[in-house]
């Protein structure tokens, strides 16, 4: 099945409003069925994420893409948070930070991160976004 066309859960957690609209931008271009929801800050982000396991776990995102910079409740902290509670006992998500950082030890830190799928550098681009859907 052509991947493009593939339905999948996209959940992106960061305060910027304008890497959010390119992020949706470009995922869209690549998986044009995708539906993609957007939280401004890591707080919101977990209370959404325990309702929609507790109530329609069917939806709870293929993925999420994490900012690690936020103000209140930074992406380490909504890391540790979302093991803690457990919001996803299937392991459905693919977790990926997102992130506009460069520092080694995040990146080292994210890669020994049993939650973190792999790290992304901003700003999302076509190229990364067919990597990570697997989009030819």
């Amino acid at each position: 099945m052509d991947q493009k066309n593939m339905a999948s859960n996209i959940l992106v957690i960061d305060d910027g409003e304008i890497d959010n609209i390119i992020f949706e931008k470009v995922v869209k271009r690549v998986m044009s069925n995708s539906r993609i929801d957007a939280c401004s800050d890591a707080r919101s982000a977990i209370a959404k994420l325990m309702h929609i396991s507790k109530t329609e776990p069917h939806l709870f995102p293929d993925y999420i893409f994490l900012d690690l910079t936020m103000p209140v409740m930074d992406g380490w902290d909504f890391l540790e948070e979302f093991r803690r509670l457990n919001i996803d006992p299937l392991k459905q998500s693919k977790i990926y930070l997102l992130s506009s950082s460069i520092s080694i030890k995040d990146i080292n830190r994210s890669r020994t991160n049993p939650l973190v799928f792999d790290f992304i550098s901003k700003p999302m681009n076509r190229q990364k976004a067919e990597a990570i859907f697997e989009v030819a």
